[in-house]
């Protein structure tokens, strides 16, 4: 019998395969999520290590996978940051945004041995942008009414 090493790049490669399995099967974010014009999520990373990856945004808009699973920064990392909660927050939310932190539970290679743990810091912020009642109007084939519209200056 022969043992297959797994080596970190085999590491990856399942990990990225999960992930990218995951997108496929998750809904239209317009399906899980009526209403929702789209969804921003931004990221601050910090770490104790000499480099830190750059800040980093990202926009979800309705054609897009409600997959809210991140692998984490670091190619040599096998963790991820799962933002699903946070997501359902800010749209559930009456601010339809929130603001946290997690940490990276996953390992690093960065030193010949054991792998040591990445403690990747992220600072996340999600913000979900609803659909204008108007454009709900005229995508439902309906007129907007000139009366319904609000001007600015008082006078027109």
């Amino acid at each position: 019998m022969r043992l297959a090493l797994v080596t970190p790049a085999a590491k990856r490669e399942v990990r990225r395969e999960q992930l990218r399995r995951g997108r496929d099967t998750a809904l239209a974010l317009r399906q899980a999520f009526p209403g929702v014009e789209h969804v921003r999520l931004d990221f601050r990373f910090q770490s104790n290590g000499s480099t830190t990856p750059a800040v980093q945004s990202r926009t979800l808009h309705q054609a897009a996978r409600a997959f809210f699973e991140f692998p984490c920064p670091f190619a040599d990392c096998d963790g991820q940051f799962n933002l699903g909660s946070a997501v359902r927050v800010a749209v559930a939310g009456p601010a339809h945004r929130t603001t946290g932190e997690l940490e990276c539970c996953g390992k690093r290679r960065v030193r010949l041995g054991a792998p040591d743990p990445c403690q990747l810091r992220l600072t996340y912020t999600v913000t979900a942008v609803f659909e204008s009642a108007d454009k709900h109007a005229s995508a439902a084939g309906e007129a907007v009414r000139p009366d319904s519209l609000t001007t600015l200056g008082g006078n027109s």
